[in-house]
């Protein structure tokens, strides 16, 4: 098992918790394994300090560490052993993923990659003739490709048996929630309404819309309103409006000042088990605008749908395979507007909330448990390790 788990790291993002569900619904079935897990660096604050999209020499460091520790994984067990692995979108990323399928395949094993997000196409676009090259022949070693919906196989369109190489599982919710407890939520007028923003604050995931809403809700629309954001404010290869997280996070504060939005807007840098399951209890809608370059199926998303709590989001990669208009909103990116008024419009609705709050948590209950994505993946599994190799 190749990728990033959620324990004994700061890496704690919708992959690492998918990645950590696996390792343990394998465990609790019996399935031996063994992690290699990237989520680990020699520098304790690295994922504080990372930004997306850039080279950071910590990361080739950690990289080359993994690298080690993995030979000597595949030294050290059976021929029969399938090797599982979180593949990466970016240089660095692929250049660590090369080294492990080859290491693999050379020592006899199967691999099974599995691709989070749905930005490789573009990454492979970028790159040079000879990488792409080295790109197509490493993934011709796989077995197979995991894609999170049926939208991201095209990402892998330049292999020419495509088709049948990548393989849709949808994520499930890999937190333990107990379903039964879960009921719609209400819209009452003595009350505030409560919105909750849950994702690393990078520009392109839509948070400074997600803020810019709450004031015309507040200051122009005179809504009863308060909002918690949950996540490091972050740096990305893809920012317009800043040039640092410094800058980001400054501004952001100012903006909450500047427009009297103080006991309004909370801000907390993560949320993790009990509280993160209080806040999706406790809110009406959970607020993801997103147009990230790296964004697939955001796991938030499926959260959100369990409680209840009805998504507001883009239609955007493979967020409309979870969101439609029976259980929740669609807004344009970069719609301040669209998300204030989607707010306002349940808020003089409380009837139509209210059904959109059922629908969503019936949705996850048909589509998105656990239970089901681990059956999926395990069935793969055994399915390949018990084949032939692929050629």
């Amino acid at each position: 098992m190749v990728g990033a788990t959620t324990q004994n790291n700061t890496l704690v993002n919708g992959q690492s918790m998918m990645f950590q569900l696996i390792v343990d619904k394998l465990e609790e079935k019996g399935i031996s394994t063994k992690v290699v897990d990237f989520g680990k660096s020699i520098d304790p604050d690295f994922h504080k300090k990372r930004v997306s999209g850039k080279f950071n020499f910590t990361k080739l460091i950690d990289n080359f560490l993994l690298i080690f520790q993995f030979i000597w994984v595949m030294m050290t067990t059976s021929k029969l052993t399938l090797v599982y692995i979180n593949t990466a979108q970016s240089k660095v990323g692929f250049l660590r993923d090369y080294i492990f399928i080859r290491v693999a395949y050379l020592f006899g094993k199967k691999v099974i990659a599995h691709q989070f997000g749905a930005n490789y196409s573009k990454f492979y676009s970028s790159q040079s003739q000879k990488v792409q090259e080295m790109i197509k022949n490493t993934f011709r070693k796989v077995e197979c490709i995991i894609v999170e919906g049926d939208f991201t196989k095209q990402q892998f369109s330049f292999l020419p048996n495509y088709h049948n190489k990548v393989i849709s599982i949808p994520n499930g919710l890999p937190e333990k929630i107990d379903m039964a407890a879960m009921i719609p939520k209400q819209i009452k007028k003595e009350e505030p309404v409560k919105l909750f923003y849950l994702s690393n604050l990078i520009e392109g995931k839509g948070y400074w819309d997600v803020l810019e809403a709450i004031n015309i809700l507040v200051n122009e629309y005179s809504q009863n309103v308060t909002a918690v954001f949950a996540g490091r404010i972050l740096e990305d290869g893809e920012d317009e409006m800043f040039k640092s997280a410094r800058e980001a996070k400054k501004s952001f504060f100012n903006f909450i000042k500047t427009n009297r939005l103080e006991g309004k807007v909370i801000y907390t840098e993560g949320l993790y088990g009990y509280e993160k399951a209080r806040q999706f209890s406790e809110n009406h809608f959970f607020l993801l605008p997103s147009y990230y370059i790296n964004e697939g199926q955001p796991v938030s998303v499926l959260e959100a749908l369990a409680y209840g709590c009805v998504p507001i989001v883009t239609n955007y990669r493979l967020i409309p395979a979870m969101v439609n208009a029976d259980n929740g909103f669609f807004v344009e990116p970069k719609s301040p507007v669209q998300i204030a008024d989607a707010v306002r419009n349940m808020i003089n609705d409380p009837d139509e909330y209210h059904k959109k709050s059922r629908e969503a948590i019936s949705f996850y209950k048909k589509n998105f448990t656990a239970d089901k994505y681990v059956e999926k993946l395990v069935n793969l599994f055994l399915k390949h390790a018990t084949s032939n190799r692929m050629t």
